[in-house]
């Protein structure tokens, strides 16, 4: 994969490997899942459930791109990107900007 000159090109390749809804909200559940681990590790404990944050998003990307929506994914190739797209994605997904 090429080197991107602004995130709004990383974007539209990033949807167009996500371009199935239940492959969008498989990877909103594993966010939401990981936002619950974490925020349950921080305000009552155990703090090494803090490790399950990013679990819970692995097993969503391995569903997602496994079983829904085959792809090249490009989640681990630019995680930090694609940390930011998902987040955008989410954000198009509920203003209703990406088909459902």
């Amino acid at each position: 994969m090429p080197d991107f000159k602004s995130f709004d090109e990383f974007y539209a390749i990033y949807l167009t490997a996500h371009q199935r809804p239940w492959n969008r909200r498989i990877h909103l559940l594993g966010w939401l899942i990981g936002a619950a681990l974490a925020l349950y590790a921080l305000w009552v404990g155990p703090l090494w459930w803090l490790l399950g944050a990013p679990a819970a998003a692995l097993v969503a990307i391995a569903v997602g791109h496994g079983l829904i929506e085959p792809s090249h994914a490009v989640e681990f190739k630019y995680p930090l990107r694609t940390a930011l797209a998902n987040l955008r994605m989410f954000a198009d997904m509920a203003r209703g900007r990406l088909p459902r």
